[in-house]
């Protein structure tokens, strides 16, 4: 009996990898956290965002994140779905504004429609979770911060942009 051997060319190879939402980020040299999971078929990232204390000077961080020291990178086009929980004994909130000369004093509104917690201003009790989505359809810096009133201003934000040139997300440290 004749045994077949399947061959695939090594285009063809990396053409099915990278059809599989999430893979081909080892192929490129790239690694996500466990919170960001991208779908590349579908253009669309799922991020699982948490307020948790014990920051420095008792800030409250995003995902362990303060003080603008990460970036998280989407490329421009892509749904951005969001599931954020407060984990924190203070209450809290996230608005992605546009990035300018300084943090503002509070949330404000969003950069992208749709780009925010419920109760920016007020935040969102302890323990209590929000899910949001939209799309990053405007390229640029952001930042994604907790509109509380001083909680951005104290380190509470990390960079976010929306880059035309990025074909997957990608988080970056300072």
């Amino acid at each position: 009996m004749a045994e077949e051997v399947f061959r695939m060319s090594p285009a063809l190879a990396l053409l099915a990898v990278l059809a599989i939402p999430g893979a081909g980020l080892a192929a490129q040299g790239l690694s996500l956290p466990p919170w960001v999971q991208p779908d590349s078929t579908a253009h669309a990232v799922e991020l699982a965002l948490e307020m948790r204390g014990g920051g420095p000077e008792g800030i409250a961080t995003i995902n362990g994140f303060h003080h603008g020291d990460h970036e998280l990178v989407v490329p421009l086009g892509w749904t951005v779905r969001w599931t954020w929980v407060n984990r924190d004994s203070t209450a809290h909130s996230l608005v992605l504004m546009a990035e300018r000369e300084k943090l503002p004093a509070q949330g404000g509104a969003p950069a992208l429609e749709n780009a925010l917690t419920r109760s920016v201003l007020q935040g969102v009790k302890p323990g209590q979770q929000d899910r949001t989505s939209f799309v990053a359809n405007q390229a640029g810096w952001y930042w994604l911060l907790c509109g509380v009133a001083a909680h951005a201003i104290r380190g509470e934000w990390i960079r976010f942009r929306v880059d035309g040139a990025a074909r997957l997300p990608e988080v970056r440290g300072s």
